[in-house]
């Protein structure tokens, strides 16, 4: 196994850092060469709530690259959100359109299905542009997380599966341990070239901002992982998805070179732990993805043109002419983010059964 470099750089002069970032990882000539970048966007939020990776990453991290010649893509499948018309407004809320320079992309519009016969997760859905580019690069957010401690750069390979087709995966696989190796699962799928973690400013889950100013680097995500873990002072495989990786023969952390200081976080808080706690949290978790897949995908035969962006984005092939065949849909809802007069809305099941026996 070769060796795993991890590159902890000072965040001060972002447009240096990036830059060497890519000269130590080995990057050279990158003329031409189709990249796609893959921020964190869970949500729409704003970069000082300190959830989505920051705007000012973004930027810099386009900037290079467009500097020596690469064609570059920012894109990234949220949730779902009632508020905005589309994924385009989220980005432009969380400040990602302005620093794409004409480059962002919704990715959740065309998935491809993958198929793993051997995998807990057999079949799924990811965005087509992941297979597409030459180059991926990944720019997650540091942060903690309820479900598995901690979100790094296993975590927000999530992304590339469209928007919600997410909770429908979680409710698949409730147990902490299982949900885990789907995450590696999917990101052994299309393994990013470059990851660099955004840990400019993280907040924690007791809610306390920290401030950092450093950025955690590599092309081994489970490298660059056991190292974040490090820095917020735990035990690494306490994080599940690091600990599977782990024995999994993914990574060795005996082979992890670091390149520069990786400093320590004091009180950065963590998900409070208990006895039972996994099983409390992965009750919960039942409940919250059953609530959320019981919202459906309902067509407003008087407001649809009869565009068919609908048909032709639906990954499963389960909506024809202006009628969704339930039992094929995914819960993807693909269709409700590309349709141009928004004659598409989630309801819950029962409500959606009700008017679709009105039409």
């Amino acid at each position: 196994m070769r060796k795993h470099i991890v590159i902890i750089s000072q965040g001060e002069n972002l447009q240096a850092s990036v830059r060497k970032i890519f000269k130590d990882l080995g990057w050279h000539d990158l003329r031409r060469k189709r990249v796609l970048l893959k921020p964190n966007m869970l949500r729409a939020a704003q970069p000082d709530e300190c959830v989505v990776t920051s705007p000012l990453l973004i930027d810099e991290t386009v900037s290079f690259l467009t500097s020596v010649g690469a064609d570059v893509m920012v894109g990234d499948n949220p949730m779902p959100d009632s508020r905005f018309r589309n994924v385009n407004e989220i980005a432009d809320y969380c400040g990602f359109l302005e620093v794409a320079k004409g480059n962002f992309r919704n990715i959740s519009r065309y998935a491809k299905k993958v198929k793993k016969p051997k995998a807990l997760l057999k079949e799924f859905y990811v965005s087509r542009e992941i297979f597409d580019c030459e180059m991926l690069v990944s720019l997650p957010k540091y942060k903690s997380h309820e479900l598995t401690t901690m979100t790094l750069s296993v975590k927000n390979h999530f992304g590339i599966i469209p928007g919600g087709l997410k909770p429908y995966i979680h409710s698949l696989f409730p147990r902490i341990e299982d949900f885990s190796k789907v995450l590696i699962e999917i990101y052994e799928t299309r393994v990013p070239d470059v990851i660099i973690v955004d840990c400019l400013d993280t907040i924690d889950a007791k809610g306390k901002k920290h401030r950092p100013g450093i950025l955690i680097a590599g092309d081994n995500g489970h490298a660059v992982d056991f190292a974040c873990a490090l820095m917020a002072g735990i035990d690494p495989l306490r994080v599940p998805t690091i600990k599977i990786a782990r024995d999994a023969g993914l990574f060795n952390p005996k082979m992890i070179t670091y390149v520069g200081n990786l400093p320590r976080l004091q009180g950065f808080g963590l998900p409070f732990s208990f006895p039972l706690r996994n099983s409390v949290v992965e009750f919960v978790a039942r409940i919250l993805y059953k609530l959320w897949l019981a919202r459906v995908p309902v067509i407003d035969s008087v407001a649809c043109t009869r565009c068919l962006s609908c048909e032709n984005v639906c990954p499963p092939r389960a909506i024809i002419d202006r009628h969704v065949d339930y039992s094929k849909c995914i819960r993807c809802y693909c269709c409700v983010e590309v349709c141009p007069n928004r004659a598409i809305r989630n309801k819950s099941r029962l409500v959606g059964h009700y008017l679709r026996s009105q039409k």
